[in-house]
């Protein structure tokens, strides 16, 4: 009797210490993990730009602007949309969509 519950004891003590390291070990790849992605706090703006570099940021900025109106100049102007003519079942489609308060109708 004495060895069966020896035997007894040791299983459930090998089994309880077990349990408890698996435990410990999810929660310390659960902290790993929240460290790995926690989000961190943005960093502080940077200092404002010294009056040589905001005439340079401006300067760069004009001639970005120039250029854009000298592109779109000198494009041709896009041909006009063709209008297609509406069909009656897109009218009703669309009817159907402005006001979907009204019941569909069902067969009886």
């Amino acid at each position: 009797m004495n060895e069966i519950f020896f035997e007894t004891v040791s299983i459930s003590a090998v089994g309880m210490t077990l349990l408890f390291l698996a435990l410990l070990a999810l929660t310390g790849l659960m902290f790993l993990l929240t460290a790995l992605t926690r989000e961190r706090p943005a960093p502080p703006p940077s200092a404002p730009l010294p009056d040589d570099a905001g005439a340079l940021r401006a300067r760069a900025a004009a001639i970005g602007v120039a250029l854009a109106r000298a592109e779109q100049e000198s494009a041709p102007a896009p041909p006009p949309a063709a209008e297609t003519p509406v069909g009656g079942w897109r009218v009703f489609h669309h009817q159907r969509q402005m006001n979907p308060l009204v019941a569909p109708r069902r067969p009886r």
